[in-house]
């Protein structure tokens, strides 16, 4: 494998859109970050919520303007597509920040603590906001979580790193914020806010919405239906 030598630098951004990030070189990042949990710690606490058949994987990182931007004004339709039993959503937090191990280590620590997808939400919305205000020492980013009644429980982090290792592989996201949506053998990404508005909409419109009573099954399968005959099954990228 090549040697990369990791630098730390304030993201790039194209067209203000999405923060471009060196996705190889946080392999290694993640890699290194494997087993931060401290000792006594119990697991796995894994980012991921929904029993849906679709998934979908946000692909996001605290310091990103953009996600900052993104993120919260999707929170609704994630909720929803969540406990409707749409989708199975991962949040995959991308270290485009020499930060974000510490914010990431802290929203999995909160995760452990409560982990029910209201507080999950809560949880990463107030990390966004400690982000904008640059809170990076860990003792004011724990006292700040517990401002907001947000508690930590120590657990090993290697089953996430590790999940977010092998999904940063998979899906070689390049840029932050990103969405990758799977039904079946279609896989679409989707970068920048705009772009992943729109493709959670035509989720929530055509998979989200059905009579009530039907199956988790049906309620696929009619979506699918819809879909072929409405729009774009995944919605078009660059949409």
């Amino acid at each position: 494998m090549s040697i990369f030598i990791i630098k730390y630098k304030k993201s790039r951004y194209v067209r203000r859109r999405f923060a471009v990030i060196p996705w190889a070189a946080l392999l290694i990042l993640f890699s290194g970050m494997a087993g931060w949990g401290e000792a006594g710690g119990k697991g796995p606490s894994l980012p991921s919520f929904g029993n849906g058949t679709i998934q979908v994987r946000l692909y996001t990182d605290y310091f990103c303007p953009p996600c900052r931007d993104t993120e919260p004004s999707i929170e609704p339709i994630l909720l929803d597509l969540v406990k409707n039993g749409t989708i199975h959503l991962t949040f995959v937090d991308v270290p485009t920040s020499q930060y974000t191990a510490l914010y990431a280590r802290h929203f999995l620590f909160a995760l452990a603590e409560r982990g029910d997808i209201d507080s999950v939400v809560h949880a990463r919305r107030t990390l966004f906001e400690a982000a904008e205000k640059k809170v990076v020492d860990k003792n004011q980013l724990a006292n700040l979580l517990a401002e907001k009644k947000i508690g930590l429980k120590t657990v090993d982090l290697a089953p996430a790193f590790d999940l977010w290792n092998r999904l940063l592989q998979e899906d070689q996201v390049k840029g932050t914020p990103s969405c990758v949506i799977i039904y079946g053998e279609e896989k679409k990404t989707h970068v920048g806010g705009l772009e992943i508005i729109k493709a959670l909409e035509i989720l929530r419109d055509n998979f989200g919405k059905t009579p009530a009573g039907d199956s988790k099954e049906g309620k696929a399968e009619n979506g699918k239906k819809d879909q072929e005959s409405t729009s774009p099954s995944l919605g078009k990228k660059g949409e």
